[in-house]
């Protein structure tokens, strides 16, 4: 039991400074020690009563000082660790464009404003769109981890600009007609031909190798792709397993 300056018992966890502040702690369910502060005796029980109960729910923070650089890098190389390289690059290039705004600050001081205001000083909607999901998924990952108590990315607008979608234009049969036949002799004809036949991504036109043909049922596997990416500051080739599920898609 503490006792105050004059040697009144004050209850378990509960003393007084020898400058008359009142202090209480606790160990925490993370195994440590969480200590509040006042300067009357009934507000620091209060406050007392308030962190653990907070504790035993279960809705109260690991630590206040994590910040959101330090959660990116914790993030992406625990959470996402199976990623590609290729993907991981993805998400740090969408990090970058709200680093400076947010990166310096504590996960718990991010509130719906500070990451609105990040979020309008992009460029465009889409950029908007691709970072709000960026956010959301780390700081899901933080409630999970015990280090935030709500999602505040969630309720981030993303129409600023209210730009208009461009509607994706497709070749039509006379104009691939064309193409293909002022692509005729060239070195690239064939693939040309394979891309229109087929809708095959580039990555997995580059990506092709003969064992990937079953010339006895006419038929094309799609195993990997061929990826060029910025990977620790330099642009580097490397083979990458498709997206599908399966063990690889097929074209006839």
């Amino acid at each position: 039991m503490g006792k105050s300056l004059n040697g009144k018992e004050l209850g378990k966890g509960i003393t007084q400074r020898k400058d008359g502040i009142y202090q209480g702690r606790f160990v925490n369910r993370f195994g440590k020690k969480q200590t509040v502060y006042a300067k009357t005796l009934n507000e620091v029980r209060q406050k007392l009563r308030n962190e653990q109960y907070e504790d035993e729910k279960a809705i109260n923070v690991v630590t206040k000082d994590v910040k959101l650089d330090e959660w990116f890098q914790t993030w992406l190389n625990t959470c996402k660790k199976n990623c590609r390289a290729s993907t991981k690059e993805v998400y740090a290039r969408r990090y970058r464009k709200v680093q400076e705004s947010l990166g310096w600050r504590k996960l718990t001081s991010l509130n719906l404003i500070i990451m609105q205001q990040a979020i309008n000083e992009l460029e465009t909607d889409n950029a908007r769109k691709e970072v709000k999901k960026l956010l959301v998924d780390m700081l899901n990952k933080a409630i999970d981890s015990d280090l935030l108590i709500k999602n505040a990315a969630k309720q981030i607008n993303t129409v600023i600009s209210k730009e208009e979608k461009k509607e994706r234009r497709v070749l039509t049969v006379s104009e691939a007609e064309l193409f293909l036949r002022q692509a005729a002799g060239t070195f690239y004809y064939n693939m040309y031909v394979l891309a229109l036949d087929t809708g095959m991504r580039i990555g997995e036109l580059m990506g092709l190798q003969w064992p990937d043909i079953d010339w006895d049922k006419k038929v094309l596997y799609i195993r990997r792709s061929l990826c060029y990416f910025c990977k620790e500051g330099k642009y580097v080739f490397e083979w990458h397993d498709t997206k599908q599920v399966t063990a690889g898609e097929r074209y006839r």
